[in-house]
């Protein structure tokens, strides 16, 4: 409807922002509101508005799923003020495009794989994505092994970089791959480099999954290795998501001493577990470098 016409409400849609109204044009009307800690962004379009309607509403499922990670159908349908029916057949469609993915729970949905390809193509172009392969090629050499840089996504981490090493390796070189925090060294790097509340307020809603015999499901047995990464300063995964497979990793802070990466040197459990001695402490003078040049300057 049009805002103005005789015996009409306007017409209006919620955008991004504080609880208000906004003029637009005369015409039409948007109204900005959030939902807890999460911005809600509909465009409600008029009829034979260019560009409004399906895409709209499935932009505005993206990037509610962007901070709350997983939901159900009627969980997105009520941040985002869409008709559950249509947020089926949205999201219907949005998984056919892999943007959106099931989750393991029945019912509820997760950002798909190809939503994280998008979102790479933009951390790329991030200053660590410039700053870290040099360091990590040269981690490389030093240690024959293939090396990564990841950040955390949720309760994941997630390769944004990998440089092969020159030997077979049962370890995916894939970027993009994602794997959890509680039983990788890249995971366990940027755990152990939290503040106290945070890392409690984390590990609090975090489910300890087991992958192998040798993961650690028992949160005080994971504080206790966490406080082994902190006085040694890397972090070692023997076998905890990959019985084939071992790496050692340490975490890159930014100028403020915040985690805001990991890195990581993983191989074939035979070759690495027993370097890791070697390896770790190695791999803990690159993150320490790349931190350098991020602006981290530790007291």
């Amino acid at each position: 409807m049009w805002a103005g016409a005789p015996g009409r409400r306007a017409h209006t849609t919620r955008l991004r922002g504080p609880n208000d109204l906004l003029p637009l044009g005369g015409a039409q009307r948007r109204r900005r509101t959030f939902k807890g800690d999460r911005v809600i962004d509909e465009q409600d379009s008029q009829p034979g508005r260019p560009g409004a309607g399906s895409l709209d509403r499935a932009m505005l499922i993206l990037r509610y799923m962007a901070s709350a990670h997983e939901a159900t159908a009627a969980e997105i349908a009520e941040a985002t003020r869409i008709s559950r029916s249509t947020v089926y057949r949205l999201a219907a469609r949005l998984a056919h495009w892999g943007l959106l993915q099931p989750h393991r729970e029945p019912g509820r949905w997760v950002v798909g794989p190809e939503a994280l390809r998008l979102g790479l193509s933009v951390l790329q172009r991030s200053r660590i994505a410039h700053l870290a392969p040099e360091p990590l090629r040269h981690l490389t050499e030093l240690t024959q092994e293939t090396t990564g840089l990841a950040i955390r996504l949720d309760t994941t981490m997630l390769f944004m970089y990998r440089e092969p090493g020159p030997h077979p390796s049962p370890v995916s070189a894939r970027v993009g791959a994602m794997r959890p925090l509680h039983c990788t060294a890249v995971g366990k790097a940027w755990l152990a480099a939290l503040h106290k509340d945070a890392l409690a307020s984390l590990l609090a809603g975090l489910h300890l999954e087991k992958h192998t015999p040798a993961t650690i499901t028992s949160r005080s047995v994971l504080e206790r290795d966490l406080e082994l990464v902190r006085r040694r300063g890397w972090s070692l995964d023997n076998g905890e998501v990959n019985s084939a497979t071992a790496a050692c990793g340490a975490v890159v802070l930014d100028e403020e001493g915040r985690p805001v990466a990991a890195i990581s040197a993983s191989g074939p459990i035979g070759r690495v577990a027993r370097r890791a001695d070697r390896i770790g402490p190695v791999v803990a003078s690159t993150a320490a470098l790349i931190s350098r040049r991020l602006g981290h300057h530790p007291v």
